[in-house]
């Protein structure tokens, strides 16, 4: 009897070993570190040095991750660069999201404006925006990243068309002008604040740039 209680036991015990085996193995890989936190580093230094310009070894580094836990995660450098893309167009849409609350649409287009200058003049980096920065290579991308960066581009046009049209019908900007094409204009002194803000002008011609804003939405 107590042979047959240890024999027992002991192949109870090795299908046990087997069971935890086998679930090891077909269970889905599980991180072990922070997501969101890796996306927030890799979106800086794609930021910062352009995509064509970030090796893997830079990701790494910056990530804190090693090869194995890269491509589990992320599974390449191109599917990383998507991924730090779309935080940033999130994170822009929520901005714009704030601003369209603001009791005034030319108040908007103002603080838009006034935030742009600030975190320009204030960035030791000097790294631009990143969307503005992947708009300048943007035939470099595939149809997908292409896709993502003209989009994040254009929901900021169409946010300074949609407070034009608000600012119009509530009599605070002249119905003589054209918001779409405003719009475009104002988009356009955005990106030479952003790219010339990059070591070509200093705060004064920076403000000098956004001080033709106020004269377009009168």
């Amino acid at each position: 009897m107590d042979e047959n209680i240890s024999f027992l036991i002991i192949m109870i015990c090795y299908i046990y070993q087997s069971f935890e085996t086998k679930k090891r193995l077909i269970m889905p890989w599980e991180k072990s570190f922070n997501e969101d936190r890796a996306i927030e580093n890799a979106m800086l230094l794609f930021w910062k040095k352009g995509y064509n310009d970030t090796s893997m070894a830079d990701l790494l580094r910056t990530t804190g991750l090693t090869k194995g836990s890269f491509y589990n995660a992320f599974k390449s450098k191109r599917d990383l660069f998507v991924e730090t893309l779309k935080k940033y167009d999130k994170e822009s849409r929520s901005a714009l999201q704030d601003l369209t609350m603001m009791d005034s649409p030319i108040k908007a287009i103002l603080a838009f404006f006034d935030n742009l200058v600030a975190s320009t003049t204030s960035d030791k980096d000097q790294k631009g925006c990143f969307v503005v920065n992947s708009l300048l290579c943007i035939t470099t991308f595939d149809d997908e990243v292409q896709k993502i960066v003209r989009g994040s581009a254009q929901s900021i046009e169409t946010f300074f068309k949609q407070m034009i049209e608000i600012g119009q019908v509530r009599g605070e900007i002249s119905k003589d002008i054209s918001p779409a094409h405003t719009a475009k204009s104002l988009f356009g002194i955005m990106v030479s604040i952003r790219v010339l803000g990059r070591g070509t002008y200093n705060s004064q011609g920076i403000k000098a740039l956004s001080a033709q804003v106020p004269i377009l939405i009168q």
